[in-house]
């Protein structure tokens, strides 16, 4: 790698209703929240009467943001258009990802799984020769992963043998 990382830091996932995603991630699945924002004339605060954007700290060095939709008008829509350098604020807006996997180590495994029945929440399990993937949608039609293979393990070898 050019560039050393220590994996993902954060994921934004865009959300129709905070309320419910927060009892879905937070009271449903156990992550905590570490950091609630409200948004107030094109800016983020912390001092907002509602709350506009949650972070949950998910493991490692990463943490999920789940983010009502941003709505930019026609000139900040143009101004997303330009060079980033040349943008006066931030545009940064989470949009809705193809889905979030987090790693979730092989012996911890059958307990994910166990919470998540409990939840009754609706899961796809893939098993592989060497790993598991489970699959389900939290309350925002996301497509959440938790994966027991690590990449950091798995892309390490592959960049040792290039």
């Amino acid at each position: 790698m050019k560039i050393k990382t220590e994996g993902i830091s954060e994921i934004v996932l865009e959300v129709h209703s905070m309320e419910r995603a927060v009892q879905f991630w937070s009271n449903q699945l156990g992550f905590p929240i570490v950091e609630q924002w409200g948004y107030d004339n094109g800016q983020f605060t912390e001092e907002s009467n509602g709350i506009w954007a949650t972070w949950l700290y998910v493991g490692g060095p990463t943490r999920l943001g789940l983010w009502l939709p941003r709505m930019f008008s026609k000139a900040e829509q143009k101004m997303k258009q330009l060079n980033i350098s040349s943008w006066p604020n931030l545009y940064d807006e989470g949009g809705v990802h193809v889905h979030l996997a987090l790693h979730v180590q092989k012996q911890n495994l059958e307990g994910t799984l166990t919470l998540l029945k409990q939840e009754g929440i609706d899961v796809k399990i893939i098993k592989e020769a060497n790993e598991t993937r489970v699959y389900f949608k939290d309350t925002e039609s996301n497509i959440i992963e938790f994966y027991t293979k690590s990449m950091a393990d798995d892309y390490t070898k592959q960049v040792i043998k290039k």
